[in-house]
């Protein structure tokens, strides 16, 4: 399973080549640092306008053995089609005009004072990717929860690749292997759009308080087309069902264990993409408490990004905030 080496253009590397300038590298920059996502994920052109559309063999043609003169009956593979979409994710940064002409370099100044909208896009970016539903607000898009929601025992349907954990109540958490590739999970933008965060300078405006008062500032557009594709379910896995407080307890799951079956659920399918694995950080406590207790050659300390970060089965363990400790049972 290929995690360090595919090769495939990230989000952050179309975007460094659709935009050109300071301020460009400064928000890529501001955004890679807090998204391990961003860093990780590929990114596609969407081939219908604002949408993707997936072709999906979900069946092989029959194959039979022949006796002289005898004859083959026909079969035919299925396939089933399906429509992503992207949504406009955006926000404004408003600063004063007087505190923003006293900087030494005006434009960086009002970029610094943006980081919090910036880093608001960016937290929202990785909610979605995992949380999102067009049923809870369609102007979204389906996240990598609202596919896996539902286990199945039919290995021919996405919720045989939900593992699970054996939690209930609304404590739980998920921990995600996600294959990122051409051929398995992508991130999407617009068909002749610019990938990642368009920015653009309003200039000095004016604003209005609720009492008439009136102020100058200067105000910058944030906005970012993305939507997410998942072209090959099987080469993604969810852990769902992870009891935080019973990983605190004496019964806790074994995190290895459950990791093991999700590598092998996956493994066959995965090997033209690159593999990552997403939790939290109170998972991530859990798994080096339980490390700690055994000797264990499946996990290791490596290098990824210019960060040492723990490693299983040479898949980089990324940690994620954006994974909430409060899903409800996956059923």
């Amino acid at each position: 399973m290929a995690t360090l080496g595919s090769s495939y253009l990230t989000l952050a590397d179309r975007f460094k080549r659709t935009e050109n300038g300071k301020i460009a590298a400064e928000i890529i920059e501001m955004m890679s640092e807090t998204n391990e996502v961003l860093q990780d994920a590929n990114a596609l052109q969407c081939n219908d306008g604002s949408n993707h559309i997936t072709t999906i063999r979900t069946g092989l043609p029959s194959a039979v053995f022949r006796k002289l003169y005898g004859y083959v009956p026909s079969s035919k593979s299925t396939t089933e089609q399906v429509k992503d979409v992207t949504g406009m994710l955006e926000t404004y940064s408003i600063v004063d005009v007087d505190l923003v002409d006293k900087a030494e370099n005006p434009k960086l100044f009002r970029l610094s004072e943006s980081s919090a909208f910036i880093e608001a896009m960016n937290q929202k970016l990785q909610e979605t990717i995992f949380y999102g539903s067009i049923k809870e607000n369609a102007a979204a898009f389906d996240g990598l929860a609202a596919r896996y929601s539902k286990k199945s025992t039919d290995l021919k349907k996405i919720g045989s690749n939900i593992i699970d954990a054996g939690g209930s109540g609304t404590d739980n958490t998920s921990v995600w292997f996600v294959t990122w590739g051409d051929l398995h999970a992508s991130l999407l933008y617009p068909q002749g759009s610019q990938a990642g965060i368009q920015h653009k300078d309003d200039g000095i405006m004016t604003e209005t308080s609720a009492t008439g008062g009136k102020r100058k500032v200067y105000q910058d557009h944030f906005k970012m087309d993305v939507g997410l594709s998942l072209r090959d379910w099987r080469s993604t896995c969810r852990i769902a069902n992870i009891s935080i407080s019973k990983l605190a307890g004496s019964s806790a799951p074994d995190l290895e264990e459950l990791l093991n079956k999700a590598y092998y659920k996956i493994r066959r399918f995965a090997k033209t993409g690159k593999t990552f694995i997403y939790c939290n950080s109170t998972v991530l406590m859990y798994f080096e408490a339980q490390l700690k207790a055994k000797t264990n050659v499946n996990f290791t300390i490596k290098e990824y990004l210019n960060d040492n970060i723990l490693h299983y089965k040479n898949i980089p363990i990324r940690e994620c905030e954006q994974i909430t400790c409060e899903e409800e049972k996956v059923s």
